[in-house]
């Protein structure tokens, strides 16, 4: 039985808008009605995975930062997993003079050394704004708590800084697009994939009584833990040939786990008759 359902945001759970449907709100009720649980997993703050929840009225699990923070569903923080600070300023010197919008994230928190106009747009995408630090190098030198970099900008250059930064630090580092315009930089082997690992185990459970929702890379690594994968059909190519199953929308993806649930509940019932 698929006891867990875990959800990616951006381009899966919410739309354009940065909202959850009423489909899918409809949905999810019915998961809660199944007695299956809810996991968010993203590469966004806690503090948004929680007011998308608090608006949907829904509890879950959540898997923040693309896997740097997992919070359990009660709020009790689980896990943490941040840069070394060397890396993390080394990391920082790299892209430092890029032309992209460079956000260095905390957990609680992105922070940014300027605004301008390209970084407005990229904002306006948040759930909450920027926190101007103006001293982040220096800041950096000083063992600043870092889980996550996000560069936004043309995609040929994010592809150039992710070819550096794997030629300088590829032993230290976990790079790839998140977004179409997003290149998220994450300490070794932090993953939503891991994370996801280590919250089943504490929760008692094993890959196959999960099914995970997701449409970008940083989602693959979560595709390959369990057989029960959805990928929405908007997503790249790449990412598409790592899920099981594709949908064009958590509502669909849940009413395949729901009828999965139903046809081995009603063959374990024939089995007992016998």
């Amino acid at each position: 039985m698929i006891k867990l359902i875990v959800s990616d945001l951006d381009g899966t759970l919410l739309d354009h808008d940065k909202k959850v449907t009423t489909r899918e709100i409809e949905a999810l009720q019915q998961v809660k009605e199944a007695g299956i649980n809810l996991c968010l997993a993203s590469g966004r703050m806690n503090s948004e995975m929680q007011q998308v929840l608090q608006e949907i009225n829904h509890q879950a699990h959540s898997v923040s930062q693309n896997g740097a923070f997992i919070h359990l569903d009660n709020g009790t923080l689980f896990q943490t997993k941040l840069f070394e600070p060397a890396i993390a300023l080394k990391v920082y010197r790299l892209f430092q003079s890029s032309d992209t919008v460079q956000l260095v994230c905390s957990g609680d928190a992105n922070y940014i050394a300027a605004m301008n106009t390209a970084a407005d747009e990229i904002q306006a995408r948040m759930f909450h704004p920027f926190i101007l630090k103006s001293d982040l190098e220096k800041s950096l030198v000083d063992a600043f708590p870092v889980c996550k970099f996000s560069l936004f900008g043309q995609v040929d250059n994010l592809l150039s800084l992710k070819a550096l930064l794997e030629k300088e630090l590829g032993n230290h580092l976990d790079v790839y697009l998140s977004d179409k315009d997003c290149l998220d930089i994450m300490p070794h082997q932090v993953s939503k994939g891991s994370s996801l690992l280590e919250l089943l185990q504490h929760l008692g459970l094993q890959p196959e009584e999960i099914a995970c929702c997701g449409d970008s890379f940083n989602d693959v690594s979560m595709f390959g833990i369990t057989p029960h994968s959805f990928v929405m059909q908007t997503a790249h190519p790449d990412v598409k040939q790592h899920a099981a199953h594709q949908v064009a929308s958590v509502a669909e993806a849940i009413a395949h786990v729901l009828t999965y649930n139903e046809k081995l509940q009603s063959e374990r019932t024939e089995r007992w008759a016998r």
